[in-house]
C-alpha cells in the first residue's frame, strides 16, 4: 500500500506540473483570441480532474475484472491521449522559454538606452509583432501532431507486427543445428484485443516464416483465464517441426490463473515448460530446450535447477542449451551468475516500454527507465568454451496498461543459429 500511494503522489505531482505548465503558455494565447476563450474552463476543469483520475481507478474500482474490457482500453486510452502528447509539448515550450530567458539576459548585459521611434521603427516593430503572431499560431498548430502520433499508436501502430530476423553466430555451434530456426512471440495479453484479429494475424505472420520452433515467452492473457478463448483459435494453427512451446509470465499468475492456463493450453499445440525441459536429438546433436516460471515484478516461481534435474548433458558437447523466461531480471538474477552454460535466453514481459523511439543506431523507450535489457539482442562474456551467452528481450505482441504502442513496434522475431 505504501508504494502505491509513493506512486500515486508522483504520478500527480508530475501530470499536473506537465499540464499546469502546458496550460499557462495556452492561457497566454487563448485569452486574446474570443474564439478559444471557452477552452480555458474546460481545461481547468480537467487540469484538477485527470492528474486524479488514474489512482482513483486504481484506488477505487477492481479494475482487472472491469466489463466490458471495452470500457477499461477506453479509459486507459483516453488518459493516455490526454497526457502523452503533453510531454514533447512541454519539452518544446520549456527549451522556446529557456531561449527566450537567455536573450532577456543578454540584452540586460547589453543595456543601452532605447532610441526614440521613428515611423520606420514603427514599421518594423509591427512586422516583427506580426511575425511573432504566425509563429505563435505555427506553434500550436505544430502542438496538434503529438496527439495525432498518439491517436495513430492506439488506433493503428498498437496492430502494425513488425518482424524481427536476428542472426546469431554461436562458436562451436554443433553442425547438426547450423541453420536452425526459432520463432519467437511474446506477451499476447489476450486482454488487450478487442476480438480475435490480431491473434491470427501475428499468427499467420509466424507460420510464413516456417521456423523449425516455435515459442512463446509468457503472458497469454491479462489478468483473467476467459480472456484466453480471444487468442486461442489462432494458438490452435500453430506449427513446427520440433513442436510449438511455452513459458509462463507474471500476468498468468494473477487472479491466480495458472491452472486454468495450462488447463486450456491443452487445446492447442502448445506445450508449457514450467520448470522443465525437453532435449531433442538432431543427427548426433543436443538441444536442450528449457522453460521456468516466471520469477521477477515482485514474483518468484522460477526453479532453474528444477528444471534443469536429469538433463544429460551431450558427452562430446554437441548441444547447445535454450532458456525460455518470462522476466530479464532473471538473467542478471540467477542465469549469468550461476548458470553461464546456458547459452540463449529468449524472453519478453518489457513490451520495450510500448513508447519510446527505434531509428538504426538510435535507440530508447520507457522499458529502459526500468530494465538495463529491455529489447532487442544482447551479448554478454562467459567463462564456458564458447566464451558467450545471448539474451533477446521480445518487444511482446500485445499491450499492457494504455493501449497504445507509439515508436515501439509489437514484435515476432525469427532467429537463426549459424555457426561462427
Amino acid at each position: 500500500m505504501g508504494r502505491f500511494v509513493l506512486f500515486s503522489v508522483g504520478l500527480v505531482l508530475v501530470t499536473l506540473a506537465i499540464d499546469g505548465y502546458v496550460y499557462l503558455h495556452w492561457r497566454r494565447f487563448a485569452q486574446s483570441r474570443p474564439a478559444l476563450r471557452w477552452t480555458l474552463t474546460l481545461y481547468r476543469l480537467l487540469l484538477w480532474i485527470m492528474p486524479l483520475a488514474l489512482p482513483g481507478y486504481f484506488l477505487l474500482f477492481r479494475w482487472w475484472e472491469v466489463e466490458p474490457k471495452l470500457a477499461r482500453a477506453l479509459f486507459f486510452g483516453s488518459w493516455a491521449f490526454y497526457y502523452v502528447p503533453k510531454v514533447p509539448i512541454a519539452l518544446v515550450l520549456l527549451v522556446k522559454d529557456g531561449m527566450q530567458q537567455l536573450v532577456r539576459l543578454a540584452m540586460r548585459l547589453r543595456s543601452r538606452p532605447a532610441p526614440l521611434e521613428s515611423s520606420t521603427t514603427q514599421t518594423n516593430t509591427a512586422r516583427r509583432m506580426s511575425r511573432a503572431e504566425f509563429l505563435q499560431k505555427l506553434g500550436w498548430s505544430a502542438a496538434a501532431l503529438p496527439f495525432l502520433a498518439v491517436g495513430n499508436g492506439v488506433l493503428r501502430t498498437r496492430y502494425d507486427f513488425t518482424v524481427h530476423r536476428v542472426s546469431l553466430p554461436v562458436p562451436d555451434l554443433p553442425r547438426a543445428l547450423e541453420g536452425l530456426t526459432i520463432g519467437q512471440i511474446s506477451d499476447l495479453h489476450a486482454g488487450s484485443f478487442f476480438d480475435d484479429r490480431p491473434a491470427h494475424e501475428a499468427v499467420d505472420l509466424l507460420l510464413a516464416l516456417k521456423p523449425d520452433l516455435i515459442v512463446i515467452t509468457g503472458d497469454y492473457v491479462n489478468h483473467e483465464a476467459d480472456e484466453l478463448p480471444l487468442i486461442l483459435p489462432a494458438l490452435q494453427k500453430l506449427k513446427a517441426e520440433l513442436g510449438v512451446w511455452g513459458c509462463l509470465g507474471n500476468h498468468d499468475h494473477y487472479a491466480h490463473t495458472p491452472d486454468v492456463v495450462r488447463r486450456l493450453h491443452e487445446q492447442t499445440p502448445l506445450r508449457l515448460l514450467i520448470n522443465a525441459h525437453h532435449t531433442f536429438r538432431i543427427d548426433g546433436a543436443r538441444l536442450h530446450l528449457i522453460g521456468t516460471d516466471n520469477t521477477g515484478f515482485r514474483q518468484r516461481f522460477a526453479d532453474l535447477p528444477r528444471a534443469l534435474a536429469g538433463l544429460e548433458a551431450d558427452p562430446n558437447g554437441e548441444e547447445f542449451r535454450l532458456l525460455l523466461a518470462h522476466d530479464p531480471s532473471f538473467w542478471d538474477l540467477e542465469v549469468r551468475p550461476g548458470y553461464p552454460d546456458i547459452d540463449l535466453m529468449l524472453c519478453g514481459h518489457t513490451h520495450g516500454g510500448q513508447i519510446g523511439i527505434e531509428l538504426g543506431p538510435l535507440r530508447w523507450g520507457l522499458a529502459r527507465l526500468v530494465y538495463e535489457r529491455w529489447a532487442g539482442l544482447y551479448v554478454e562474456p562467459a567463462p564456458t568454451p564458447r566464451g558467450r551467452q545471448y539474451l533477446y528481450v521480445n518487444r511482446g505482441v500485445g499491450t499492457v496498461g494504455p493501449p497504445l504502442r507509439l515508436g515501439i513496434r509489437p514484435e515476432i522475431t525469427l532467429l537463426t543459429l549459424h555457426r561462427a
